[in-house]
């Protein structure tokens, strides 16, 4: 049976934010890779299922998805009127559906999204080009990097991260400990199994019929909170507040860290 994947199995390096940089707030990688890739070309052999079957992931990113970008927005508006630069993490992005629509949105955030598929981030990248996005950039990481870069982060988006992780408590103490005094997090889990699974039964179907047949045992499974569950992963961290709920199909989360 597969386990629930492990994300630190690819870590590729950590995440450093320098407040020093000219872009400031820009993540930064100890492997850098180009900005836009033919994600057709890739010459590296994908080792995951969101490697090979990214075409299906992101069907399902954009458009059956729940979008709370309206959400994002409310919880971010405290810190949105402030003379400082600010830098938000969209951890685990994908196709950076939420990095690029919030960049649209708020041409004064610097946005960041990490993920450890290349061939997401590279649609996320080419997608971003051709909207001629400035303030969006996209990096190979996973979320427990976030914690070499304590108290540099503003904002950390996790929609849809903790379902597929083997210890998800221990990133979310990774984001806890990436953002800055008063720091937001923005949390969204699927509260059903179908709903949470739906990536990974269109990308097994596709990998069965497919020429990736041999590599079925390796499909990660995914996990469904309830109520409770998900209540004790936020408070988990010592946020100074947090307010929960729960909407007909995710189970959300707003929280701060004390100022």
């Amino acid at each position: 049976m597969p386990e629930v994947l492990d994300l630190r199995s690819r870590r590729q390096g950590s995440a450093i934010i320098s407040a020093n940089s000219t872009n400031v707030g820009r993540c930064k990688s100890l492997s850098a890779e180009p900005q836009t890739t033919n994600v057709d070309s890739l010459s590296t052999l994908p080792t995951t299922v969101f490697d090979r079957c990214w075409r299906q992931y992101t069907l399902c990113r954009e458009h059956l998805f729940t979008d709370h970008t309206h959400q994002i927005a409310l919880a971010l508006s405290p810190m949105l009127d402030s003379p400082h630069p600010r830098h938000l993490v969209e951890a685990g992005c994908g196709p950076g559906f939420y990095s690029r629509r919030l960049a649209a949105r708020f041409p004064q955030l610097q946005i960041t999204g990490i993920d450890l598929s290349e061939p997401l981030l590279s649609r996320a990248k080419e997608q971003a080009r051709r909207s001629g996005l400035s303030n969006c950039s996209f990096l190979k990481a996973d979320a427990l990097s976030l914690a070499e870069s304590p108290g540099q982060i503003d904002a950390v988006i996790a929609s849809r991260l903790f379902l597929i992780l083997d210890q998800p408590a221990l990133a979310l103490s990774a984001i806890f400990t990436a953002l800055r005094p008063g720091g937001i997090c923005f949390i969204a889990e699927p509260t059903s199994a179908l709903r949470a699974s739906l990536p990974l039964i269109l990308m097994k179907i596709t990998e069965r019929f497919g020429r990736s047949s041999a590599r079925l045992e390796e499909q990660p499974q995914s996990r469904v909170f309830t109520g409770r569950g998900f209540q004790d992963l936020v408070e988990s961290q010592p946020w100074s507040s947090a307010r929960i709920w729960k909407d007909r199909q995710y189970h959300c989360a707003v929280c701060r860290k004390a100022a």
